[in-house]
């Protein structure tokens, strides 16, 4: 939301500058993000009378003109604009002025003609990206509803006023800071302020549908509980007069015509949508508020034509829908430069009802953001005094016509009882009931004492947010500031916490993570569903696994995520664009998956705690050696590091398998499996599901389950001295089939050689010439060791007669000497 200083002063009188009204307004809860100056200085640029125009003698597109500047003789200035004319008034900027881009403006030849200045054009200026023409002077101040200055004065007079726009996060449960009352009611209380007279004529405004009835039905009023319809006749539509065009450019809003700029202009300033209708083309005369049909179908206002389903509550006529309710118009109904009469929509939209429709469309609009929080039920009728004082202001030949109501207002204002013990023991705070109220009642709660300690709160329409007790607490504390919230000591009566199997796990996973230089990352866990969905292949999970939620918020945010990985792949990417062009990152977090319902019980998201960690660029940070320096991390380093985790997790002989499946680069990516159960998989990620994050270089992913590791046993490394006596070496060579794996004859040698082995090495893998057909050699370093003798050469051999026959007898291999 876009807060303008100059738009906040019409409201309340305050004295603060805008640093100091962020400051108030971010210590409400209402964040302020940054501060815009808006508006330009023009030093050296005059108002100008184009005297002649002739074409330039050496350009085709250029003209040669005539400019009194005021100053004494024409200046001669040379013009590609096609728009220039002779009697023209435009801005000139003479010799030496600067423009708001910079630009200092110099004597030139162009194309062999002098050019003693230059006749500005709306960006030039920095009013417009419009660079078409130059600025006409008498269209800018309102086809001369303005005077203009005399030849030769400064344009500064006739622009924008600097000022200074504030950018402000609101959060959800504030429907009201959408509208600049209802930022200016926190900066009133806030700073002691006070509303200004016309702010409180404004609000005191009234309305009512006396005269002429205008039929409205509300046929779901469920969805739509009350609806205002005001026709007004004799109407033009032509450009909004200069201070509209401005006050909206300084909220962002471009300038569409004076009816729907004043929509607009409501919109943004009482945070109420209004709609207007070109009367003469809603057939029947007529509004209905109802569901759409099946099969119906409406070309909005961004010339898109939509099909409607019954989730959608739209406004139609007699005959069809003109209207999506609290989202968009209709093209059909739109007022257009043809229009003489309209009808003016003033409505309070169930939330819920405008949240589905705007789901199943997939259209948000500045209208359907505020309906779908909540607007103000009681605002309505002041909207619509306000948008006929200001048309009839800029119309004075409007005629206000017939006008309808339906439905009942929904103004809910319960009334609460606050203690004042209840607010201490919340908050710490020792305020007395004086001083509470006080903080409420400028935040305009109706406010009354009770019972000995306790208020009496009656809360306003605009806060439907506010609901218990608890909630008056909070506002007490935000108005009284949460920095004066004493710090209170923990009291725990001697008990003292104990670290449950889950957290010691999971903290166990993040320092063997931090221990091998991988960076912790913190992500949301909602993502877009094309994430999810490709997320959710690298790890075989299929995509009626994935939990959507019901009511998004947008499309970015609208699965929980399967996995970590989204999450990372956008951190990778947005450090790649920052040039960090080595990127370690981890995550400990849960997956969301739909488990196998089995049971009667309600059906509820399974969250799988996973940790998840990816790796790109150069292998060593930092390199003296270029051509180190040169080197990328590959698959083989990155097993390395996770190898390193899994041993520091305990995780007894890992076994990698090959594995491949969607996302993976294939012949690249394997899974992990301890005792007969798959732990993580790690790889390399293709590159068509890199290119969906914007990343172009290869980047190593591996994602590892921890359920696992909290239901095991918890076992601690075991401690044993070293043997007094010496190991016995031996050196053994198998060959074996080539389908047969190093971890498979590991595990044969271990099993045969029993408690005597210290340990085992691989140390050569060889096939070649020498090589039997099918075959190939491990060479395996093997010590023998007894903890209270020597062993004897006939113990040694026994134990490798053994370790022998185990490899033939379960892998058909022999001792390499063996022929």
């Amino acid at each position: 939301m876009k807060l303008p200083v100059s738009w906040l002063s019409e409201w309340v009188d305050v004295s603060a500058d805008a640093p100091a009204i962020a400051d108030a307004l971010t210590r409400r809860g209402f964040y302020v993000e940054g501060i815009e100056t808006l508006g330009a200085e023009y030093p050296g640029v005059v108002v100008a009378r184009v005297l002649e125009v002739a074409r330039h003698p050496n350009a085709d597109r250029l003209s040669l003109c005539q400019v009194d500047s005021g100053a004494g003789a024409p200046l001669s200035v040379v013009c590609g604009a096609p728009n220039v004319r002779p009697g023209m008034i435009a801005a000139l900027a003479t010799v030496g002025a600067k423009l708001p881009d910079g630009t200092v403006i110099r004597r030139s030849r162009i194309r062999g003609e002098e050019s003693q200045g230059m006749l500005c054009s709306a960006r030039e200026l920095a009013l417009s990206d419009a660079h078409e023409g130059i600025l006409d002077l008498e269209a800018f101040v309102d086809g001369g509803a303005r005077p203009l200055p005399a030849i030769g004065a400064p344009i500064q007079p006739l622009m924008p006023a600097p000022d200074q726009v504030l950018e402000i996060e609101v959060p959800f449960n504030r429907p009201d800071g959408l509208g600049i009352v209802g930022l200016a009611r926190e900066v009133k209380a806030a700073l002691n302020g006070a509303w200004t007279a016309a702010a409180r004529a404004r609000l005191s405004a009234g309305w009512s549908a006396g005269g002429a009835r205008f039929p409205v039905t509300l046929e779901d009023d469920e969805g739509c509980p009350y609806y205002l319809a005001q026709a007004i006749e004799r109407v033009t539509i032509g450009p909004s007069p200069r201070w509209l065009q401005d006050r909206l450019a300084l909220v962002g809003q471009r300038s569409i015509n004076a009816i729907v700029d004043l929509t607009n202009y409501l919109l943004h300033e009482l945070g109420q949508p209004l709609h207007a209708f070109d009367l003469a083309r809603l057939e029947g005369g007529e509004v209905r508020v109802r569901r759409a049909r099946e099969g119906e179908r409406l070309v909005t206002l961004d010339g898109r034509e939509r099909a409607l389903t019954r989730e959608v509550l739209v406004i139609a006529d007699r005959a069809r829908p003109v209207a999506l309710a609290g989202i968009m118009g209709g093209a059909d109904s739109e007022v257009t430069e043809s229009t003489t009469a309209l009808l003016l929509e003033c409505a309070w939209f169930e939330p819920r009802r405008v949240r589905r429709g705007a789901k199943a469309l997939g259209l948000s609009t500045e209208a359907s953001k505020r309906f779908e929080r909540g607007v103000d039920p009681a605002i309505g009728p002041r909207a619509v005094a306000r948008f006929v004082e200001l048309l009839l202001a800029l119309q004075p030949g409007a005629r206000v016509a017939a006008a309808g109501a339906a439905g009942a207002m929904p103004v809910a204002s319960p009334t609460i009882t606050l203690r004042r013990a209840r607010i201490e023991r919340l908050t710490g705070l020792a305020l007395d009931s004086a001083t509470a109220a006080a903080h409420l009642r400028a935040l305009e709660f109706d406010v009354a004492s009770g019972a000995v300690e306790t208020l009496d709160v009656r809360v306003p329409s605009f806060r439907r947010d506010v609901a218990l007790e608890d909630d008056l607490v909070e506002e007490v504390a935000r108005a009284h500031g949460y920095d004066a919230i004493p710090e209170a000591p923990l009291e725990t009566l001697g008990a003292h916490a104990t670290r449950t199997r889950r957290e010691l796990v999971l903290a166990s996973a993040r320092r063997a993570m931090l221990a091998r230089g991988v960076t912790e990352a913190w992500t949301t866990t909602l993502v877009s569903e094309r994430e999810a969905h490709a997320v959710a292949a690298l790890l075989g999970d299929a995509p009626e696994s994935l939990v959507r939620l019901a009511n998004p918020m947008s499309r970015e945010s609208e699965v929980l995520r399967p996995n970590p990985v989204p999450g990372l792949l956008r951190a990778v990417a947005h450090n790649l664009k920052q040039g960090v062009r080595g990127v370690r990152l981890f995550e400990v977090g849960a997956g969301f998956t739909w488990g196998a319902d089995e049971s009667n019980a309600p059906r509820l998201p399974q969250e799988t705690p996973m940790l998840a960690a990816v790796a790109t660029g150069p292998l060593w940070a930092h390199a003296h050696d270029p051509a180190h320096g040169a080197e990328e991390l590959d698959f083989f380093a990155a097993k390395g590091l996770w190898q390193a985790w899994l041993e520091e997790m305990r995780v007894d002989t890992p076994e990698w398998r090959s594995y491949a499946a969607p996302g993976w680069k294939p012949g690249a990516s394997a899974e992990v499996v301890a005792a007969t159960s798959r732990i993580a998989w790690a790889g390399v990620l293709a590159p068509p599901l890199l290119r969906a994050w914007d990343i172009e270089v290869p980047v190593q992913l591996f994602v590892a389950l921890l359920e696992p590791f909290l239901t095991a046993t918890e076992t601690r490394p075991a401690v044993r001295l070293p043997a007094r006596f010496p190991p016995v070496r031996r050196d053994l060579a198998f060959f074996v089939p080539q389908a047969v794996t190093h971890r498979q004859v590991e595990r044969t040698l271990v099993a045969a050689a029993g408690e005597r082995l210290a340990s085992i090495e691989l140390f050569d893998v060889y096939h070649g010439p020498q090589s039997p057909p099918g075959m190939k050699s491990l060479a395996y370093g093997i010590a023998f060791q007894h903890s209270e003798r020597t062993l004897t050469e006939p113990e040694v051999q026994t134990i490798q007669d053994r370790m022998v026959a185990a490899v033939a007898r379960e892998w058909s291999g022999h001792l390499r000497e063996q022929r």
